[in-house]
């Protein structure tokens, strides 16, 4: 069987699969795109397209309605619903042909892709070798077997659109997004619709003011919602619903719809590539590689955010880390989300208890902004709205934004943009914005941030002092610790080099020299002493062995008493609005150990891993494990750099070549590798 090469395979021509190849081809990839069904994905067929279509019409309809009444012309609009949905189906397809992907040099295939090894796999009988592949397979509606229900009377978002009617009842199950956005739109569109759902109320993960006016809204559209409820049978299209607190109900449907959430689309032969998944999808580290480093793996089958905008960014940052073979790193985004009902829904960041649970409940403002303060949302009579922006004190650094109302989708953005760039709300009140809009409410919230700093102004500055004064402390004893030795110095006449052979002799020539510098290392972390040039020293104190047992003791003993003050301080340090905190803070949820070893082995920061290892309460036993395994090829290489120097041919001739000995340098030089290897081999 003949085998065709390319430079990349990426399987699945959705919004992921697309945004790779087409980036790939553009900088000289040869690029293999493999579909299975068609182009454009989910997205564009049965999801975002669709459904957004299908609610535009229905709002429309409603509001005509709600101006005209029925009649004929308005009757004739709502039945032209669905035909409406898939014309813009049609009219996106049309960007997106085959044809137009390989004027670009895309090579399309359509079948089911099957990995076969690391690098090869077949479609329809055909071998397909790679350098690369990306899979970008996406997902499907997740199902339940409901006993007595018809399968021809269930309905998911991928069959939904090929409707010829709206159903005149409808019952969904689900208050997800997909269940919330498309039961809107068949109850505007007439269909009666319930909602059954195991949460207590409907917008259970929104913030409890964006939630209450969503409630508020489907109450006044009719849509009837059964909370903590199961659908336990189905008797001749009247459903029967267990709930937990008020007995058994029935409704009656002639239509399904199950929005209870997605299941990856895994391709087949995942264990000839090597690759490691779960039920919930593919794992992937941090720049989205699986468990075969050469196959990367985005969107639906590998995110637990299933967003096509998600899916878009991740491929792009995918294809610049291919691009610059791994040298450019994927970044952590803060990411929006939207949901497409009457009013808008959109959040980004963190909820009001997530602030509290990483900062804790006296360093946060919570700001409360109702769209009726807005002139827009008023002349447009759309004032039942509202926004909430949770903020730390002082700075007014924006964690997170939550709004239920008109342009929720747009005016997220801002606050997107402000929590990936540090943006505070200070700066957004500053900001003029043009009138009447309804972004003026991000200028209300920061007036209401200002007005609400103001009262706690003194308990946290207060607060602050608290918190700085420590540190203010030691810088203090440590500069007149430094004048102190400055005027030793200067009484004596001494030079720097006579007072360094000075504690020299004193450490490595009597019996307080090695507890003395323990006990230095040990408090290393409050006197700011560099860790590695404490670590050099002690190859020129104790000599190589000695120099390796005794840093050993204390930069165990200094990482513990680090890790502690980090724990006292927790809640300081944020997981969302810096990338590379929030990389470290995912890697140490999912496995401490590996992360903190694999960080020591590349010698990174040694108080900075941990400093943030305490902030974050990483598990102290796989901490401190980690670090004693982790940090022995570092703190070799270090003691055999400062047991290359010779003493006493420094005590005479100052440093020169004689006073170095190559052999410990060579020494240090192959420790250092290995330790790189090593953590190679580790988060490979």
């Amino acid at each position: 069987m003949e085998t065709q090469r390319f430079d990349v395979a990426v399987i699945g021509a959705g919004s992921g699969g697309l945004t790779s190849a087409v980036g790939l081809a553009k900088i000289g990839k040869k690029v293999l795109l493999i579909e299975r069904e068609h182009i454009g994905g989910e997205c564009t067929n049965s999801g975002c397209i669709p459904s957004k279509a299908l609610l535009h019409h229905a709002k429309t309809y409603a509001q005509a309605v709600a101006v005209a009444g029925n009649n004929g012309h308005t009757e004739n609009f709502r039945r032209e619903a669905l035909s409406y949905v898939r014309s813009k189906i049609a009219e996106t397809l049309a960007e997106e042909t085959p044809e137009h992907f390989t004027t670009l040099g895309i090579t399309i295939v359509t079948g089911e892709a099957v990995f076969t090894s690391k690098n090869t796999l077949t479609v329809a009988g055909t071998a397909y070798t790679f350098k690369k592949a990306i899979i970008a397979t996406g997902s499907q509606p997740r199902l339940v077997t409901i006993p007595g229900l018809d399968p021809s009377a269930i309905l998911t978002n991928q069959n939904i659109f090929t409707l010829t009617a709206i159903p005149t009842k409808t019952l969904v199950i689900g208050a997800g997004p997909i269940g919330l956005e498309l039961g809107q739109a068949l109850t505007f569109l007439g269909s009666k619709v319930t909602i059954v759902d195991s949460g207590t109320h409907i917008g259970k993960l929104e913030d409890p003011a964006v939630a209450t006016v969503l409630q508020r809204s489907f109450a006044d559209s009719g849509i009837d919602f059964i909370a903590q409820g199961t659908v336990s049978r189905v008797d001749n299209n009247q459903a029967t619903i267990e709930t937990k607190n008020h007995g058994t109900t029935t409704v009656t449907f002639d239509n399904v719809l199950m929005a209870i959430g997605r299941i990856p689309n895994l391709p087949q032969g995942l264990d000839s590539a090597n690759i490691q998944s779960t039920e919930f999808g593919i794992t992937v580290n941090s720049n989205y590689q699986t468990s075969n480093p050469d196959i990367y793996a985005l969107g639906d089958v590998a995110d637990r955010l299933k967003f096509t905008h998600q899916a878009d960014d991740v491929a792009r940052s995918v294809v610049t880390r291919i691009a610059t073979k791994g040298i450019m790193s994927v970044r952590t985004k803060a990411v929006p989300k939207v949901t497409y009902t009457k009013p808008e829904l959109a959040q980004v960041g963190l909820s009001e208890a997530e602030a509290v649970e990483q900062f804790g409940q006296h360093k946060i403002h919570r700001i409360e902004v109702p769209f009726n303060k807005n002139d827009r949302a008023r002349t447009d009579n759309a004032a039942d709205g509202v926004l909430v922006v949770i903020v730390l004190r002082l700075s007014g650094k924006v964690l997170g934004a939550h709004i239920a109302g008109a342009q929720a989708g747009e005016l997220i953005a801002i606050f997107t943009i402000a929590i990936d760039n540090s943006i505070s709300l200070w700066k957004l009140r500053q900001t003029i914005y043009a009138y009447p809009t309804y972004a003026l409410l991000i200028k209300r919230a920061g007036d209401y941030f200002f007005a609400q700093q103001i009262s706690t102004l003194r308990t946290d500055l207060v607060a602050l002092a608290t918190r700085t004064l420590p540190k203010l402390l030691l810088a203090v004893v440590w500069i007149l610790g430094l004048l102190a030795l400055y005027r030793y110095q200067s009484a004596n006449d001494m030079s720097v080099t006579d007072t360094a052979l000075m504690v020299f002799d004193f450490i490595s020539l009597t019996v307080w020299g090695p507890l003395l510098y323990i006990l230095a290392y040990t408090i290393r972390p409050i006197t700011f002493i560099p860790g590695t040039a404490m670590t050099i020293l002690s190859g020129v104190f104790f000599g190589l062995w000695g120099g390796i047992f005794y840093t050993i003791i204390g930069a165990n003993l200094s990482a513990t008493l680090a890790y502690m003050i980090g724990r006292f301080f927790g809640g300081t340090a944020t997981t969302s609005q810096n990338s590379l905190f929030g990389s470290f803070a995912s890697a140490c949820r999912k496995n401490p150990f590996a992360t903190i070893l694999t960080m020591r082995l590349l010698f990174l920061p040694y108080d900075g891993v941990n400093y943030g290892a305490g902030l974050l309460r990483v598990p102290f036993i796989p901490y401190l494990s980690a670090t004693i395994i982790g940090t022995l090829l570092g703190i070799a290489t270090f003691v055999a750099i400062g047991a290359s120097l010779s003493i006493e041919e420094f005590k005479e001739n100052d440093i020169s070549v004689n006073a170095i000995d190559s052999t410990f340098i060579i020494l240090s030089v192959v420790i250092f590798v290995a330790s790189l290897c090593i953590s190679r081999l580790i988060k490979k």
